[in-house]
């Protein structure tokens, strides 16, 4: 039974990078598909995930607040959250972030 309330898009060869939510950088991550509320993600190396991260949009150069819905293996369902409590990434963590060489 589909419980999405917005039709999910593929993408192809889409990256992007998973960023504790103080700012520390974890791992890059492929999109697989991205519906209006959430995202399917396949991250590029093994790691420890929190249940909260940033996801960084490379196309974007962007980053929205995810939780994870589930997970198997190096696949990650993730929904978009809002929170205000959480401090927004700073300008000098998100250029970092989108230059083709990063280091954070």
């Amino acid at each position: 039974m589909e419980k999405r309330n917005e039709e999910r898009k593929k993408t192809r060869l889409r990256s992007g990078k998973l960023v504790t939510l103080d700012g520390q950088f974890l791992t890059e991550c492929h999109f697989q598909n991205l519906a209006g509320g959430g995202a399917k993600i396949r991250i590029v190396s093994q790691c420890t995930i929190p249940n909260r991260f940033w996801l960084f949009d490379d196309q974007y150069c962007g980053a929205l607040i995810t939780e994870i819905v589930w997970h198997k293996d190096a696949e990650y369902g993730v929904r978009f959250v809002q929170d205000p409590g959480i401090v927004p990434l700073n300008d000098t963590i998100l250029n970092t972030l989108a230059g083709k060489y990063y280091s954070l």
